[in-house]
């Protein structure tokens, strides 16, 4: 199919010409035109992105369809249908649709339809039968020919390439996007449908490069045909994205060719000054092979110091004299959050009655070191459902009475576990944490307290009277600083350290008045991680008295829980 004008197509449409008249119920015959569109001014050859083929469809219930196929042949400009439509009355109403391919590749281009109103003897005058275009490359944004000029003699050829970028700003693949190639000046240059630039007479030349989904979208190449054409610079390409995660090693390089798509020596090649876009600048360095083309760009990013997100910059190669100069590359840098390498739950140790619930939270540290509050995608594990179990967004619910360890896990190498204990009715739940937490970890240096509690939650209304513990550890581990009482906690312990050297440490207390629970706080030990290892807390009670009469011993039915510290 040929097009007299325009450089695109913006619509196929399908004219109704007039019918025949005659009475109802009497077979009518339509005369059809199809009728290619054209926008634009300049003359323009049909190419393999026309739509040269239609399957008209004509419909008037409750008589069969119509469907006829049809392809224009090449040099024609329409074609002429005629189709018998029968008629139920004096008006009635058909609906003509019709689907616009290309024969070259199959590709369904564009699709309408459209009603009619009939009247027996009345001529229908010509109409348009609206078409959209329904092909590839419909979310295309911008196009970016290349080169964007060039040079030639008599009969030299350039073959043209072009980028196409989505809504989204991403790259499209050259196949996903159809475009149309024309020329302002045919007796200047020539451009096949592939793209392909051949120079005719001295002069100059548009050479327009626009998205068959959308006519406004659309590039130009400047051609210059002379016997002598001076030189040009030629990028390829002229825009690159780097992909990357903040805190890991830079990048591998990427490179541009710089070629001269003119005439004669291409000499005196040089980066400008690179333009940064908003934010940090000083991320990208870039350098020639050498200053003749031609040469090659090598453009190296560099994520020290930048934080994540998108980072732009435009980098302008130059030549003096020469015509075009300079031409830019433009880099996109897109620096992605580094992963989470570490997940912490919340809370690391929990004493629950049977029926009670408790949330988890999970936080974690990413690869920089920096805090993340809240990490989603945790998958939770009950190691002991009769004891509690835990739903999928990390809701636990006691069971019966026992402990259970919960597992949170967000890749098979980043974990994190807590200990649920289910108190039975009766029982005082004594434990040594470091932290609050069943499973703590630490640094070699790191400070590390440790807490002595009763959770008296399920022996209320008793109050805690007296009590008698030590604790047990590992001194190549953890190195004794102090002990004393908890602000706010039981009364002050009597405290024998005599064997902290040792890993021992001895300490009681008892108060008349007694104190309520449900967590009855009684002494906080500090230490220093001075080696790497596990250390367990262990934690043996020897006496635990209620403080009312009649004082009763809670030691028999209390469930002893001993923490541990990994340092690293």
């Amino acid at each position: 199919m040929r097009a007299v004008m325009g450089a695109a197509v913006a619509a196929c449409v399908l004219a109704l010409g007039c019918l025949d008249a005659a009475g109802p119920g009497h077979a009518r015959r339509v005369a059809l035109s199809i009728v290619p569109v054209f926008e634009g001014m300049s003359p323009l050859d049909g190419t393999p992105t026309d739509v040269d083929s239609f399957f008209i469809r004509v419909s008037n219930p409750p008589g069969p369809d119509v469907t006829l196929g049809v392809r224009i042949p090449p040099g024609q400009d329409s074609i002429r249908l005629e189709v018998q439509v029968v008629i139920s009355g004096a008006t009635d109403t058909v609906t003509v649709g019709f689907q616009g391919y290309n024969s070259v590749t199959g590709l369904l281009l564009y699709s309408g339809s459209q009603q009619f109103t009939i009247t027996a003897g009345v001529p229908v005058p010509g109409t348009p039968v609206p078409a959209a275009y329904v092909g590839p490359g419909q979310s295309v944004r911008a196009l970016t020919v290349s080169p964007t000029a060039a040079a030639l003699r008599r009969a030299q050829t350039l073959q043209l390439g072009y980028a196409g970028v989505d809504t989204a700003g991403a790259q499209m693949p050259d196949d996903s996007v159809p475009v149309r190639y024309a020329t302002s000046n045919p007796g200047v240059a020539v451009v096949n449908a592939a793209g392909l630039v051949t120079a005719g007479n001295d002069g100059q030349a548009l050479i327009f490069v626009t998205a068959l989904a959308n006519s406004n979208i659309e590039d130009t190449c400047v051609v210059d045909v002379s016997s002598a054409p001076p030189p040009l610079i030629s990028l390829n390409p002229t825009s690159l994205t780097f992909t990357d995660t903040a805190g890991t090693s830079n990048p591998s390089p990427q490179a541009v060719a710089v070629d001269n798509s003119g005439g004669g020596t291409l000499s005196g090649l040089a980066v400008g000054t690179i333009a940064y876009g908003s934010g940090v600048s000083g991320w990208l360095t870039a350098s020639l092979s050498g200053g003749t083309a031609p040469a090659t760009l090598t453009l190296q990013p560099s994520n020290a110091g930048l934080n994540p997100g998108t980072h732009t910059a435009t980098v302008p190669v130059t030549a003096s004299g020469v015509g075009n100069s300079p031409q830019n590359v433009t880099v996109t840098y897109v620096l992605a959050v580094p992963p989470v390498t570490s997940i912490t739950m919340s809370p690391g140790f929990a004493v629950l009655r049977t029926g009670d619930t408790t949330q988890l939270a999970v936080s974690g540290v990413d690869g920089l070191g920096n805090p993340v509050p809240s990490v989603a995608g945790v998958v939770f594990t009950s190691r002991t459902p009769g004891v509690a179990t835990v739903n999928a967004a990390g809701r636990i619910t006691a069971v019966a009475a026992g402990s259970a360890v919960i597992v949170g896990t967000l890749t098979s190498a980043i974990q994190d576990s807590m200990l649920v204990v289910v108190a039975a009715t009766g029982q005082a739940v004594v434990s040594a944490l470091a932290g609050a937490r069943e499973f703590a970890a630490a640094r070699v240096n790191d400070t590390v307290r440790v807490r002595v509690t009763v959770d008296l939650r399920a022996v209320s209304p008793e109050k805690l009277g007296s009590y008698n513990d030590s604790l047990l550890w590992n001194p190549a581990v953890l190195r004794y600083v102090t002990a004393g009482p908890v602000t706010g906690g039981f009364a002050a312990p009597t405290i024998n350290d005599l064997n902290v050297t040792s890993g021992l440490l001895r300490f009681g207390s008892a108060d008349a008045y007694g104190a309520a629970g449900p967590v009855v706080e009684l002494i906080d030990i500090v230490f220093v991680a001075q080696a790497s290892g596990t250390a367990g807390l262990v934690l043996r009670a020897s006496e635990l008295y209620a403080a009312q009469a009649p004082f009763a011993n809670l030691l028999p039915a209390a469930a002893i829980h001993s923490g541990s510290v990994r340092v690293q």
